[in-house]
């Protein structure tokens, strides 16, 4: 039976860096021991000599069994009982025997391989980050080995206990000196776009049981916001992984998504409100690039709701409640106050905070919605009931106040720029505004008083602006003209849908 098991790879791994070298051993003692049974037997037989101080023949074969023995004893201890780890009596062929499997790039020979150096990964970062010597060199190296593609690629997919065992070995210490880049990056990667990976199944404790409670992959890669940081400063944040800008399908694009909202608790959890987050802050930017896209439904308005850029567009959306969610209900949310709740044109990069990157991410998926210039349906459909309710919603916190007043401050200042210098962005957002609200000059009856500001300034700003940006910029005011609204002497109409009514009902704005 042992025979047979030990012809597979993960034995022959556990006998080739054994710290004792077995192969060598079995070779030379094996056939020592039959030489020394069949010599004991003819000298025997034969009646030769044999000097005074000799042992007797059953005393030889004795020796010669328990020889045989100990060689069978070691190949299944180090075979079956207590696989060799790494350490200084075999880092030499811990290397070569990893590096000519990774070399060879076989997929079931890879699985094998990352099952076995496992229990040892920790042993190797704590080697690595030892005093110098030929150990510590052997080691560094290592961690700069298994950062290959091929191999992080089968790590995320079949043995995420690896990437667990690395993350909890890391400090913010050895980052800084440690090769970790190629394998957070790579399994990050991998697992984010392989459906497969534990990152798709972790999910939350009613669809996936304890693992989606606990997530032991996502609170390993993500839930210490001072590992990530340090990552980050080394370009090997798993949200800074290297994801096709684009092409992210939607089931990826939502583990990326929850991945960063991992990240966000852990920052909260921490107390890090204070200090800025680059890894934060990128994963916000590439969840702005991957949802900001929805000008495809234009070309292919029917069953937009199939396109894998509205489903990101929506991901997106669920992403900005939730993260408005954690904030409202973080313990500690008192204290969350902006940085500045309003920013001059020159501030605004300066001192940014959770409230600017939600608020900017919103004012982002609000400008990809004002670009469906379809059907008045679809138009209402998207950038009312998938976007700007969602954003709205039933929010009477403070925390949501913040993020809300700083979204309106850039709607209105975006659409202000247009009276130094007309543009389409500008003008998509306005007719955007303008298709949410209507034309009609609000009351302040059931509206919260900053909703009815905003509506209140665009309209006006519409009233005195909109005539002259048209006598000008004909092709930028026609792209205000977005879902149900229509232009005609000095008139902006608005027309609503058909219902159960018998007449469409209409608003008009008179333009000065």
């Amino acid at each position: 039976m042992w025979s047979t098991q030990l012809r597979g790879e993960r034995y022959k791994f556990r006998i080739a860096v054994a710290p004792i070298s077995l192969y060598k051993t079995s070779f030379y003692i094996i056939p020592l021991i039959g030489i020394g049974v069949l010599i004991s037997e003819l000298w025997v037989n034969l009646g030769w000599l044999t000097p005074d101080f000799n042992l007797s023949q059953s005393m030889w074969q004795a020796i010669f069994a328990v020889l045989f023995l100990m060689i069978i004893s070691l190949w299944a201890y180090f075979g079956f009982i207590s696989p060799p780890k790494f350490g200084k009596n075999n880092y030499k062929q811990f290397m070569h025997q990893l590096y000519a499997r990774i070399l060879e790039g076989n997929a079931d020979v890879l699985k094998e391989v990352a099952s076995e150096i496992t229990p040892s990964i920790s042993r190797i970062v704590t080697c690595a980050s030892g005093s110098k010597g030929e150990c510590k060199d052997y080691a560094h190296d290592i961690i700069l080995l298994i950062g290959n593609k091929r191999f992080c690629e089968v790590v995320a997919e079949y043995h995420p206990n690896l990437i667990i065992e690395l993350y909890e070995s890391m400090t913010a210490e050895n980052i800084q000196t440690l090769p970790f880049r190629q394998f957070t990056k790579n399994t990050a990667t991998a697992a984010i776009l392989n459906s497969n990976s534990l990152l798709h199944h972790e999910g939350d404790g009613f669809s996936s049981g304890l693992i989606g409670y606990i997530k032991p992959l996502s609170i390993s890669m993500l839930g210490d916001i001072e590992k990530l940081e340090a990552l980050n400063r080394q370009f090997a944040s798993p949200l800074d992984a290297d994801l096709p800008l684009f092409y992210l399908k939607h089931e990826q694009f939502k583990v990326y998504c929850d991945s960063a909202l991992t990240a966000i608790e852990s920052y909260l959890n921490e107390g890090w409100w204070w200090r800025h987050s680059y890894a934060i802050n990128n994963a916000f930017s590439k969840i702005k690039d991957n949802s900001t896209y929805l000008y495809e439904i234009n070309s292919n308005p029917n069953n937009y709701y199939d396109l894998d850029c509205y489903k990101n567009f929506r991901v997106a959306v669920k992403f900005v409640t939730s993260v408005i969610n954690l904030i409202e209900n973080h313990p500690s949310v008192a204290v969350f106050t902006p940085h500045k709740l309003r920013k001059r044109k020159e501030e605004r990069f300066q001192s940014i905070d959770l409230y600017d990157l939600v608020s900017e991410l919103m004012f982002e998926l609000t400008f990809a919605a004002a670009c469906v210039s379809v059907d008045e349906d679809t138009c209402w459909s998207i950038q009312h009931n998938s976007c700007w309710s969602d954003f709205i919603g039933h929010r009477d916190s403070k925390a949501s106040y913040y993020i809300l007043k700083k979204y309106y401050r850039l709607i209105y200042d975006e659409i202000r720029r247009m009276e130094k210098l007309p543009n389409f962005k500008s003008a998509r957002i306005l007719g955007f505004c303008l298709n949410i609200f209507g034309v009609k000059i609000p009351t302040k009856d059931n509206y919260r008083k900053e909703y009815y500001s905003l509506r209140k300034v665009i309209i006006h700003w519409t009233i005195h602006n909109y005539e002259n940006i048209r006598k000008e910029y004909t092709r930028v005011a026609k792209a205000c003209l977005i879902g149900g609204i229509t232009y005609e002497d000095k008139k902006l109409t608005k027309t609503y849908a058909l219902g159960l009514r018998d007449e469409a009902t209409k608003e008009t704005l008179e333009l000065k």
